[in-house]
C-alpha cells in the first residue's frame, strides 16, 4: 500500500502502463504531453515505460509548497571540506 509500484493493464487496443506513488492510493495511468492516455502495443513496452516514469519521478527535485527543499544545499555548505591553511605549514592543520 505505502510503496512505489508499476504495472500494466490490458485494454482493447493493447496495454496501459501505470505507476503508484507512496502518497497516493490510486494508480496513475501514463499519459502523453497532451494528457491523453498512451496505449502500448505490448505489455513489455508498457512496463518499461512505467519503470522509466517512476524513475523520472523519483529523480525530480524535492518540493515543498512549490519551493525546492534547500536542506541538502545547506547541509553541503555546512560540511564542505575546508581548505588547508597555508600558514599552518607542514602540520596539516585544517583552517
Amino acid at each position: 500500500m505505502n510503496e512505489f509500484q508499476i504495472g500494466t493493464e490490458a485494454v482493447a487496443d493493447g496495454y496501459l502502463g501505470w505507476i503508484r506513488k507512496v502518497h497516493r492510493a490510486t494508480n496513475e495511468i501514463l499519459r502523453d504531453r497532451r494528457g491523453e492516455v498512451i496505449v502500448f502495443a505490448t505489455q513489455d513496452a508498457a512496463k518499461a515505460a512505467a519503470g522509466e516514469a517512476i524513475v523520472a519521478y523519483l529523480n525530480t527535485p524535492m518540493l515543498r509548497d512549490g519551493v525546492k527543499v534547500e536542506a541538502l544545499t545547506k547541509a553541503e555548505a555546512f560540511f564542505k571540506p575546508r581548505s588547508i591553511d597555508s600558514t599552518a605549514g607542514a602540520s596539516g592543520k585544517v583552517a
